[in-house]
């Protein structure tokens, strides 16, 4: 018993070690394309269809074709948008190819500080990590 005790304790280690070096990776292919990101959060806040549909979850699908491609090709499986004006958001939900748990990027004018580059904070099973710019990336790692 105490032997899968420590061989447990050793793999969940080992897998927050792994995740955070994926989620490093997906940071770094981010900021290399945060212009194309910029560009597309300033589509999709200005859309009309997303204007209807603030605070819900909606699918690429939903939105014109030209959206729908762009969203498709960079992963994202829906969104949720908020638009006041105090705070804006969109947050993109991935599709991701690994199993560490689902990935959100989120832009927003509603939290200057976990949105500073190299916040990091681990809400468990949340992990929240800065990106800049207004920009953060969170994983939730919740099974469920």
């Amino acid at each position: 018993m105490k032997n899968l005790i420590c061989l447990y304790i050793i793999i969940l280690f080992t897998s927050c070690s792994d995740r955070k070096e994926i989620v490093f990776e997906e940071i770094n292919r981010f900021k290399n394309e945060q212009n194309e990101w910029n560009g597309l959060t300033k589509r999709i806040l200005n859309d009309n269809t997303v204007k209807q549909k603030l605070g819900q979850i909606i699918e690429p699908e939903e939105l014109s074709e030209t959206l729908n491609k762009e969203l498709s090709e960079k992963g994202i499986i829906s969104l949720t948008v908020g638009n006041t004006e105090d705070c804006k958001k969109v947050e993109y939900q991935k599709a991701w190819k690994n199993s560490i748990g689902t990935q959100y990027i989120e832009w927003t004018t509603c939290d200057t500080i976990r949105t500073q580059n190299g916040y990091y904070e681990d809400l468990s099973p949340i992990e929240v990590f800065g990106i800049g710019n207004n920009w953060l990336t969170w994983i939730d790692i919740d099974p469920i």
